[in-house]
């Protein structure tokens, strides 16, 4: 049974010092710490630590923010370490653990918040397309900007055997994989 500790900071503005403090004081026994900064979220050392942790470990957070941007990633760490029998506290949520008497109501509010930030970020995105119909902005995969007469012409172009169809593509202003579907569709092939 060990204790495992993990610190993450995401930012250059963030030190990870508070959290090892909070940890080391907490009696971890050893510390895992990540530092990664830009737009993808790589967590490596988390996904080799969760690989390593086995029934009867813990592992222990100074801030619940520091596993996921969001609660369901929260949610679904913790549903994974108690399929894995691992304890999991979190130490600015008073010691949060799952292994408490009120893991479940917690878990389950949780599980609200993180509907209800799901709800928030649909609702955004809703709001944010139809600002953007508003303005006249297309929204969604590019229309065609061919013709169905251009595409007869392209048809007859592969007919004659003189162009490859990368050249009547360009000719055409056709996407070759959409010239290819017409030249099967039409039995040319």
């Amino acid at each position: 049974m060990t204790k495992y500790g993990y610190a993450r900071i995401s930012d250059k503005s963030q030190n990870l010092d508070a959290q090892i403090d909070e940890l080391k004081d907490f009696g971890v026994d050893e510390i895992v710490q990540e530092v990664y900064i830009g737009i993808e979220e790589h967590k490596d050392k988390l996904e080799q630590l969760l690989e390593k942790l086995t029934a009867g470990d813990e592992l222990i957070v100074a801030r619940h923010d520091r596993l996921g941007k969001n609660t369901l990633q929260l949610l679904t760490l913790v549903n994974e370490l108690n399929e894995k029998d691992v304890r999991f506290r979190i130490l600015n949520l008073n010691g949060f653990d799952t292994k408490g008497p009120f893991a479940e109501p917690i878990l389950a509010i949780f599980s609200a918040f993180s509907e209800m930030e799901r709800s928030i970020w649909k609702e955004k995105q809703r709001r944010g397309i139809e600002a953007a119909r508003k303005k006249g902005k297309h929204l969604g995969r590019r229309g065609r900007d061919w013709t169905k007469e251009g595409l007869e012409s392209a048809l007859q172009e592969y007919l004659k055997g003189e162009k490859t169809v990368n050249e009547i593509s360009d000719i055409y202003n056709i996407p070759r994989s959409s010239l290819y579907y017409y030249i099967k569709k039409a039995g040319i092939r």
